[in-house]
């Protein structure tokens, strides 16, 4: 009598590794690069690694902000509009160059705005207040000590921190490390992150596509994803499906990598060229996830470089992108957030998915009045790309959830800005 056939039931998560328990997997294997000084133009969106502290004061000298005259403000303390005080001009401070002269009793300089404050004087009169006549000038208005007088060290001062570690740089912390002249800053690099696409039906985008083949979507998304992540993503092109090939072209990109990305191969089938290639590697796995799309990841290191394995078909390339392989970035470059922001969200109509796995539905999330809905974009087909192009967010329906129906609140992973 015939043995009974086990039928597979594609919708269980039974003897599968949980979303959770995968993600911690990968990251506890992730480690820091190795921290570079870099050029303020390349150190953009890196986190800095040491904390910087400036060793003057910033701005470094007193400037005037306004147009007008340096004067002591004892000298022009009566001044008013019907008793003005008259100073002899003793000169000019323009920006950019010393003042002229200092300031003694019953005089004044000239100054532009941002020229440095000459010595003797601790105020600025407008020149609006100010009537000049030959080499005299006349004062119409007092002003206080420190008026109109930018001092040095307002911004920071010397032996304060200038930018903490950990700190990302974007525009105002650039600006501020080029004042001080912190030129090379010590930070975290973006990684270099080698993308590779296996399958013999696989062509170029610029191509016609024969019978039964189709043009590499998923080498463009995963290109877009790690630039929108903040990684340098390196284009190795398509792999046949021949294991040697895929071990040739991987090793021949050791030096320029990080971490390697290829999405195909990962499955159970016979031709699954991730497996074939480095199964002799023990550095290499492969396991199953209770997810939907994106159950098949394959993760480990070739030389010390981390490689992710993803399946083939395109939504589960980048909704495994998002789970797994930007959170890894994010522990790479010492970014202290390292998942999506997640909203609360009400379903517009119901989504329904395999009862034993997290669902990641494609949802487009908007905000009313009362907080935020989300409407599914179509169907949840893992070769459904335009679904997640019409899409911002990943509504999450959790294991033991076979229908999550409409007027019910989930959980929504956004991956644009809900303006886009």
């Amino acid at each position: 009598m015939a043995e009974p056939h086990h039928v597979h039931d594609h919708d269980s998560g039974e003897g599968l590794l949980s979303v959770e328990e995968a993600r911690e997997r990968i990251l506890s294997k992730i480690q820091l690069l190795q921290p570079l000084e870099l050029p303020l133009t390349e150190a953009y969106g890196c986190v800095l690694a040491q904390e910087v502290r400036v060793d003057r004061d910033l701005p470094e000298f007193a400037s005037s902000a306004m147009d007008g005259f340096a004067v002591r403000s004892s000298d022009v303390a009566a001044a008013g509009p019907s008793s003005p005080v008259e100073l002899k001009i003793a000169g000019r401070a323009l920006i950019g160059q010393r003042p002229e002269g200092t300031v003694g009793g019953g005089e004044a300089i000239r100054i532009a705005t941002g020229a440095p404050i000459p010595a003797g004087a601790d105020a600025v009169v407008p020149i609006e207040n100010c009537e000049t006549e030959g080499e005299r000038v006349r004062v119409f208005a007092a002003v206080p000590e420190g008026k109109h007088v930018r001092p040095s060290g307002e911004d920071v001062r010397a032996g304060e921190t200038l930018v903490a570690a950990g700190r990302r740089l974007q525009a105002p912390e650039l600006g501020l490390l080029a004042t001080a002249g912190i030129s090379h800053p010590l930070v975290y690099p973006r990684p270099r992150v080698v993308v590779l696409s296996t399958g013999d039906e696989l062509v170029s985008p610029t191509q016609t596509p024969g019978f039964g083949q189709i043009r590499d979507s998923n080498a463009y998304t995963l290109f877009a994803a790690l630039r929108e992540a903040g990684a340098v993503p390196i284009l190795a092109g398509i792999v046949r499906d021949d294991a040697d090939a895929l071990r040739e072209t991987i090793l021949s990109h050791l030096a320029q990598a990080d971490v390697f990305v290829s999405s195909g191969g990962v499955s159970v089938g016979e031709r699954d060229v991730v497996k074939a290639a480095f199964d002799r590697r023990s550095e290499l796995g492969f396991f199953k996830v209770a997810m939907q799309p994106g159950m098949p990841q394959g993760f480990g290191d070739i030389e010390g470089k981390p490689y992710f394995g993803l399946p083939g078909n395109p939504v589960s390339v980048f909704v495994s992108f998002e789970v797994f392989i930007r959170p890894a970035l994010m522990k790479m470059m010492g970014r202290r957030n390292l998942f999506r922001p997640e909203v609360p969200a009400r379903l517009e109509q119901e989504v329904s998915g395999p009862r034993g796995k997290t669902q990641y539905a494609r949802v487009r999330v908007r905000r009313v009045p009362d907080g935020w809905v989300a409407t599914p974009t179509g169907g949840r087909g893992s070769n459904l790309i335009g679904t997640v192009a019409r899409a911002n967010g990943l509504a999450m329906i959790p294991p033991g959830t076979e229908t999550a129906p409409a007027g019910s609140q989930v959980r929504v992973m956004l991956f644009r800005s809900t303006e886009d």
